[in-house]
């Protein structure tokens, strides 16, 4: 799908439409993206069930260091390390994110053609306990536009509003499910939606499907709060629960809270309190009991109550 030929015709809607009326959406159609990795699911799979597995835990994953304005094409393939997830085997690429700067988002586009690798992204704190996990129902399909091919995305805010919240998420995890890879994804055919942009009927033609693979190729961008100021965003990271973005997941015990993180919301919650800052206050409190520290809503009515 993602040929010369498709790229004029998306660039020419792109005109057309007048990229859409959200800015972010307009960089997207103006970004090259790579083009799918063609493979039949049949090689894929074997490819897969012939890699051996890479490491015994998560902890020993190859971790790749990036920068936050990070942009590259990130491959899924024989290339890539195995691991068995809980949800399968799977390729993987490991990444450890930016830990000073702003906060940052993280776009991701897996390219389809013939083919696609259904996402998923697991998000891990400091001590390699999950934050977050994104399966393929929170990406999105997305149709060629401008020069960006067909695939399905997402997007996620990484906060970095503390930088030395023990919190923060530091890791990101691409790889697949075996649920997912058995799929497939509906395409819009190019004709139909230059039909749509010039305001046409469009034509009664059959869309291409693309079978979920093992394998595929996702473009990854991050890019860095523009603002001199940050804002704290509704999301809190801390370990996992159980659930996370509709997932069950093996219940874990919760760890113990470490001394020095109880002692960075305590200094957090009596500085909110000496700015009289009290909604500040209750969201360190609030932090501090979901990564663990359960008298932390305690000691701030204990401190509201001596004032």
């Amino acid at each position: 799908m993602n040929n010369p030929k498709f790229s004029l015709l998306g660039l020419a809607m792109l005109m057309v439409a007048g990229c859409g009326s959200e800015p972010l959406r307009r960089v997207d159609a103006l970004a090259q993206t790579p083009a799918p990795l063609e493979m039949p699911i049949g090689t894929a799979r074997q490819a897969l069930a012939q890699a051996p597995i890479c490491c015994d835990a998560m902890k020993n994953f190859p971790f790749q260091p990036i920068a936050a304005n990070f942009s590259a094409d990130v491959t899924l393939d024989a290339s890539a390390p195995a691991y068995r997830f809980d949800s399968g085997k799977s390729f993987f690429r490991a990444f450890e994110l930016p830990r000073e700067g702003k906060s940052f988002e993280v776009r991701l586009y897996s390219q389809a053609g013939e083919t696609v690798l259904a996402p998923s992204v697991m998000l891990l704190d400091s001590q390699l306990r999950m934050t977050r996990l994104l399966n393929a129902d929170d990406f999105a399909y997305v149709p060629a536009e401008g020069l960006k091919g067909d695939s399905l995305d997402a997007r996620l805010r990484v906060d970095r509003l503390y930088l030395d919240n023990p919190g923060n998420e530091r890791y990101l995890v691409l790889f697949t499910t075996d649920s997912d890879s058995a799929g497939q994804t509906v395409l819009q055919h190019p004709a139909k939606a230059y039909a749509k942009a010039l305001g046409n009927e469009p034509p009664s033609i059959p869309d291409p499907i693309a079978r979920h693979s093992p394998v595929g190729v996702i473009k990854m961008v991050l890019i860095e709060d523009k603002a001199s100021g940050q804002q704290a965003n509704t999301y809190v990271p801390a370990y996992s629960t159980g659930r996370e973005m509709g997932n069950e997941l093996p219940s874990t015990p919760t760890p113990a809270v470490l001394p020095e993180t109880q002692a960075y919301y305590r200094q957090g919650i009596d500085a909110a309190l000496a700015s009289k800052d009290l909604e500040r206050a209750l969201r360190l409190a609030d932090e501090a009991a979901r990564v663990g520290d359960a008298s932390a809503k305690a000691y701030l009515l204990e401190r509201i109550e001596i004032k």
